[in-house]
């Protein structure tokens, strides 16, 4: 009687697992490649390496690719909140150093001073909302928050300039201990601080008179940066406000 032989069953594996979205398009483009390059071991191999391959180019090409559009909006829309902080500000410093001084010499010894200028929606020191001081720093964190208003893109490192949302400038609301910096590095747009970190992100550092460095390494190069500025309370020492995502492509 002949012996029996058993068969070994065979389980593939992708190893897609841990991977970021630019390292598993560069696998399924090597496994696409392979494909094509072994046509004999799977026969009527279906969908077509081609076929794959066709849906690859749509995502990574260089100039056509949803990746390089997806970068070039990204940029449009990094420009445009620069414009938008920028506008703010403007408009901010018209009503705080134009428009008050003027009603407050217009409304000052007049009978219901006070009522007109709550009428016009201006607060009263000491009474009502939050003041700054000549150097930009509140005295309350009311809707307070940090805005990345500029990234300085250069060969392995980008530069973050940081600014409050109120004052447009660098001081941060007196309860506030630090600015922390988080990071990601390639991968989908995060909403939020908890989806970067989900992504695979994390803190980068504190930073300094508004300005925070950023080291890159060119093994990153074609890849965007998403950064998330956050107030930490001096108190608590937990998060209390939060920049909106900023991006560069690092190049």
């Amino acid at each position: 009687m002949a012996k029996k032989v058993l068969s070994k069953k065979l389980i593939l594996t992708a190893d897609f697992t841990g991977l970021t979205l630019e390292e598993k398009l560069s696998k399924q483009t090597d496994m696409v490649k392979a494909q094509i390059a072994n046509p004999t071991l799977v026969p009527g191999l279906n969908p077509t390496a081609a076929n794959v391959q066709g849906q690859i180019v749509a995502v990574t090409d260089p100039n056509t690719g949803l990746i390089h559009q997806r970068s070039i909006l990204l940029a449009q829309a990094h420009a445009l909140t620069v414009q938008i902080n920028k506008a703010e500000v403007t408009i901010k410093d018209i009503i705080v150093s134009q428009w008050m001084p003027q009603a407050q010499t217009a409304l000052t010894g007049t009978p219901n001073a006070q009522s007109n200028a709550a009428l016009l929606l201006f607060g009263i020191k000491g009474q009502t909302g939050g003041s700054t001081t000549g150097t930009g720093v509140m005295e309350k964190t009311i809707a307070s928050a940090p805005v990345i208003v500029k990234i300085d893109n250069l060969h392995n490192q980008q530069t973050l300039h940081i600014h409050n949302n109120i004052t447009g400038k660098i001081g941060h609301p007196k309860n506030v201990l630090r600015i922390d910096v988080y990071g990601q590095t390639g991968g989908t747009l995060p909403a939020d601080l908890a989806a970067l970190i989900a992504n695979g992100g994390g803190w980068l550092g504190t930073a300094k008179h508004g300005k925070f460095v950023s080291p890159l390494t060119t093994a990153n190069a074609g890849k965007t940066e998403f950064y998330i500025a956050v107030y930490i309370d001096k108190v608590t020492l937990k998060p209390i406000a939060y920049s909106t995502v900023a991006s560069e492509a690092i190049i």
